[in-house]
């Protein structure tokens, strides 16, 4: 979707990147492999970008940094533009990763909705692992830290969840996306409202 609008997959890239990292700053090679990008078609976004007012650049140590000018008058609009068509592109990814056979629950977590839960994604189920690694590096573009997936066996999951394993507690307890969820149903639990967490508060 982004791609169509901005007109160029570097420039979409780019613009993903620095709008999710909006207060950092990052060298040209940095940048490359980071996104998986030629150099060439880098430099020349970068200074388009540039020109246009959303980014700035500097020098520090023999190399050139570049870095989001957020007081643009335009980088609000274009952040929310930008969110807004990842969470669209993430949702649709999502929704090919729920029809996996084998899965019974998958979770978006961790640096995806901002939570402190030690893992990003968690997928319960029996599943062939292959199936996800495509969608999931899809998902992680963009993100200079790697996202960190959990698989684990439903057995796996209903042991941590009757012992109320501080790992599992931690992903529903803090933002979270439900992309599909049959074991909460067959347990007749609702999002395990009805467990209690009290020794961990």
């Amino acid at each position: 979707m982004l791609e169509n609008i901005f007109g160029s997959k570097t420039r979409t890239k780019l613009l993903k990147f620095f709008c999710i990292h909006s207060e950092g700053k990052f060298f040209i090679r940095e940048l490359s492999r980071s996104l998986n990008l030629q150099l060439n078609s880098i430099r020349r976004e970068l200074k388009h970008l540039e020109d246009f007012g959303l980014l700035k650049s500097l020098e520090e140590n023999g190399k050139k940094y570049y870095y989001t000018d957020i007081d643009f008058n335009l980088f609000v609009e274009i952040k929310n533009l930008v969110f807004k068509g990842i969470g669209l592109e993430e949702t649709v990814i999502a929704n090919k990763m729920s029809k996996i056979p084998g899965l019974q629950l998958l979770i978006f977590t961790g640096l995806l909705t901002n939570s402190p839960a030690h893992t990003d994604v968690l997928i319960v189920g029996k599943v062939n692992k292959k199936n996800f690694i495509k969608h999931l590096s899809e998902i992680a573009e963009g993100f200079i830290e790697p996202l960190c997936y959990t698989f684990l066996s439903k057995a796996d999951y209903l042991y941590r969840l009757d012992i109320v394993d501080k790992f599992i507690y931690d992903i529903w307890s803090n933002e979270n996306i439900i992309i599909i969820d049959k074991i909460s149903k067959q347990l007749r639990k609702k999002n395990l409202n009805d467990f209690s967490f009290k020794h961990f508060k």
